[in-house]
């Protein structure tokens, strides 16, 4: 007998267990070669009695077993059978005499550990069996065994009617839907008292729900399953009525098919029983043979003869069933942050290279609907990295994407709009119906009107931006949560203050800030084309999972009113060793500046400043003297929006008392450059700021002098300035914010002035 390697090593291994076992386990007579199976078999004996229990399997003292050990050993588990077929139908027991002993071989199989570890397995399955406990109650129940002899394919999605409400069997039909030939999906249950009132589609199918278990092994012939059917209660003339009422309405020399269900499954531990369905295949020999029956055929005698001897005789056609119920199956992304998208209604701005990658993930993460808004065409330079084809050129991407997307099969409702989005998202999309807003855009104006959006309109929906660096090395990823007041503008300024600040040097703040005013423009049609950044469909898809999972991430974590920003370095480049930087924002709150009405947001870094200004004054002089300093930030006129990033003290040359407050200019041009080039140009001098410590925030005349200057007196006169004053700071400190332009302060000459006195004293 020739012996492989590995057969070779299992028989020396089998020798030295059944040695070292003092007669526990025993080899019954000489290895045997199965030449046409290409195996070994080996029969063993081995000792029971210790396992036996009384509610388990009634094992003799000892038990006869077969193994066979094949070639690929240990790379390939041996099988183990009875040599009897008295625990047929007990779990776990195939083929009569077949010991399952794994889940899963692929994964539970250790070929370093050989037969030890498999006799280990042996032993654990046979105390198991002995005690009854091959499906424990906390434990999965293993379904039975069918073994599939027809080629038609049946896809399970929607969950099985509940047997306890409706008796001891249920009777109805099952809507299908033919996905090709020789696949069906069902997708509905319709009970026999709902018959007549339910739609009826194309192509049906019987169904049979049973309140009690069938055997672990399912009938091979019609005969057994007839038989096992009617023990269960389902008696022979109610079957052979839904057989011809179905057989009836079937083509000529076609199929029917009857679902049948019994309660075998456990989703997991401690949940409860639910249906195993399998499918039962009537061929086309004995629907014929029940058409003529029913008919009334010249030849109604042959066709009840033919109908009998497919009943005695006839091998019984099962269906390969695949499972995706919910009841029975678990998602196989379960607990993943994608996993939360499920059921959730989402809008996603912007089909390109990231939107087009993330749109399909949300597809297969289970969202309930998905809305694609993108109004570019798809050209043939995409398909380098976007998930279009050459017969999508020259349609709209929504439009493709939509098509493909729907073509993965799955439950997503999804529709594609073509707006422009410059003008926002609001006035295009009812939001009263959305729970997530993704922008893949990486677009200025799309990001602009978004802002706008913000202001006007109630807009409690989180947001994700994602956006990627000019060589794509980095990815950026921006959450706004529903009550954080601003949205991605506001967002990017802040994250870039904060980050520049502190991480100037980082390789992520370098990719989307770089130091570098000048930055040199892609152009795939240089000339015509719009910028863009570079990078491969495997770049791009690799960044829209990193970032649509950690965007997914930062909403399960972040409070309603935060918004945060993560800057990620791809990992295949030099700046991943660098790691990703993360910046979560709590919602600065809004002020309102009086004279125009614009937004301020103030920084806690300036708000803590003129604090600490303010008491240091007092400790060294005295609570009742006026103090201030200069504001840097930026005044936003697009938006009516102020930043008040940092504030400093009063310069050197100011003046200070209980009646007045002068800010002086000595040092303030250098420091204005200084946080001008920290800021990469973001923050720069916007005006000036001091306190009344006992009267209101109104500007005084002095104040106003204080504006005439800055906006005229200079030599490069700012267009518009903010001055801040502080009521009340010795006790209640109360910020209010002016704005005044150029335009609003207009110098007289002292003829002009004396007319206008004229014109007052003469009134």
């Amino acid at each position: 007998m020739q012996l492989s390697r590995g057969q070779s090593l299992a028989l020396e291994q089998l020798y030295e267990i059944a040695a070292s076992s003092e007669g526990t386990l025993e080899i019954a007579g000489d290895p045997e070669a199965d030449e046409k199976g290409g195996f070994i078999r080996v029969q063993l004996s081995l000792a029971t009695k210790h396992y036996r229990h009384p509610n388990g399997f009634a094992f003799r003292d000892r038990e006869r077993l077969r193994m066979r050990i094949y070639p690929t050993f240990p790379f390939t588990a041996p099988f183990l059978y009875f040599s009897h077929i008295r625990f047929m139908g007990q779990p776990h027991v195939q083929w009569g005499s077949y010991i399952c002993l794994y889940q899963s071989s692929e994964t539970e199989w250790l070929p370093s550990d050989g037969l030890y570890g498999f006799f280990q397995r042996v032993d654990e399955w046979m105390a198991a069996a002995g005690k009854g406990e091959l499906d424990p109650d906390d434990a999965p129940l293993h379904p039975p065994v069918v073994y599939p002899t027809s080629n038609t394919r049946f896809v399970f999605d929607c969950d099985a009617p509940d047997l306890e409400e409706q008796g001891p069997v249920w009777i109805g039909r099952v809507g299908l839907s033919k996905k090709r030939e020789g696949r069906f999906d069902v997708v509905n249950w319709v009970g026999l008292d709902d018959w007549a009132l339910a739609e009826q589609p194309e192509h049906v199918a019987a169904a049979i729900l049973l309140s009690k278990p069938l055997p672990m092994e399912y009938p091979e012939t019609v005969d057994g399953l007839f038989k096992a059917l009617e023990r269960n209660g389902v008696s022979f003339d109610l079957l052979y009525t839904l057989l011809r009422a179905f057989a009836v309405r079937a083509q000529r020399d076609n199929p029917i098919y009857i679902l049948v269900g019994a309660p075998m499954r456990r989703k997991e531990a401690g949940a409860p029983l639910r249906h195993h369905l399998t499918v039962w295949e009537i061929d086309s020999t004995a629907v014929n043979a029940l058409q003529d029956i029913v008919l009334g055929s010249e030849d109604k005698d042959e066709a009840i003869t033919a109908l009998a001897k497919w009943m005695v005789t006839a091998k019984a056609l099962w269906c390969r069933v695949f499972e995706n119920r919910p009841e029975v199956t678990h998602r196989r992304d379960i607990g993943s942050n994608l996993a939360s998208v499920q059921g959730k209604r989402i809008v996603l701005l912007g089909c390109g290279a990231l939107g087009s990658v993330i749109a399909e993930h949300l597809v297969r993460a289970g969202a309930k609907s998905l809305i694609l808004v993108d109004n570019r065409l798809v050209s043939p330079g995409l398909l380098v990295r976007q998930k279009y084809s050459d017969r999508d050129v020259g349609f709209g991407k929504s439009q493709c994407l939509a098509r493909s997307l729907k073509a993965i099969g799955l439950s997503t409702t999804i529709e594609e709009k073509c707006d422009d989005l410059r003008s926002g998202v609001v006035d295009n999309l009812d939001l009263c119906h959305v729970d997530l807003i993704i922008n893949a855009t990486a677009s200025n104006p799309v990001a602009h009107g978004i802002e706008r959006d913000v202001r006007r309109a109630c807009f409690l929906v989180p947001l994700i931006a994602v956006s990627v660096s000019a060589a794509a090395k980095c990815g950026s990823v921006l959450v706004k949560m529903p009550r954080f007041s601003a949205a991605t503008i506001v967002i990017d300024r802040l994250t870039k203050i904060g980050l520049v600040r502190d991480n100037p040097n980082h390789p992520t703040v370098e990719a989307f800030w770089p130091k570098k005013s000048e930055t040199k423009l892609f152009q795939p049609e240089p000339g015509c084309s719009a910028p863009t950044f570079t990078g491969s469909s495997a770049d791009l898809a690799a960044h829209a999972a990193i970032l649509l999972n950690v965007g997914l991430q930062r909403i399960s974590e972040l409070n309603f009113d935060q918004a945060s920003t993560d800057l990620i370095p791809a990992p295949w480049t030099e700046a991943a060793s660098s790691g990703t930087l993360q910046l979560t924002l709590d919602d600065q709150g809004q002020s309102l500046e009086l004279r125009y009405g614009y937004e301020v947001l103030t920084s806690k870094i300036a708000q803590r400043a003129i604090s600490a200004e303010i008491s240091r004054t007092g400790r060294v002089r005295s609570d009742r003297v006026e103090t201030g300093g200069l504001i840097f930030g930026e005044i936003d006129e697009a938006h009516e929006r102020i930043y008040v990033d940092s504030v400093t003290g009063p310069p050197p040359d100011s003046e200070a008392s209980e009646e007045k407050f002068l800010c002086g200019t000595s040092g303030t041009r250098a420091i204005g450059a200084a946080k001008l080039k920290q800021s990469r140009g973001s923050s720069r001098f916007i005006g000036i700021w001091h306190t009344h410590p006992v009267s209101r925030g109104q500007p005084s005349t002095d104040d106003l002098y204080a504006m005439a200057r800055l906006l005229h007196g200079q030599e490069y006169p700012p267009r518009h300035v903010v001055m801040l004053i502080i009521g009340y700071s010795a006790s209640e400190p109360e910020f209010n914010y002016f704005l005044f332009h150029r335009r609003d302060i207009r110098i007289v000459t002292e003829d002009e002035l004396s007319l206008m006195l004229e014109g007052e004293v003469a009134g």
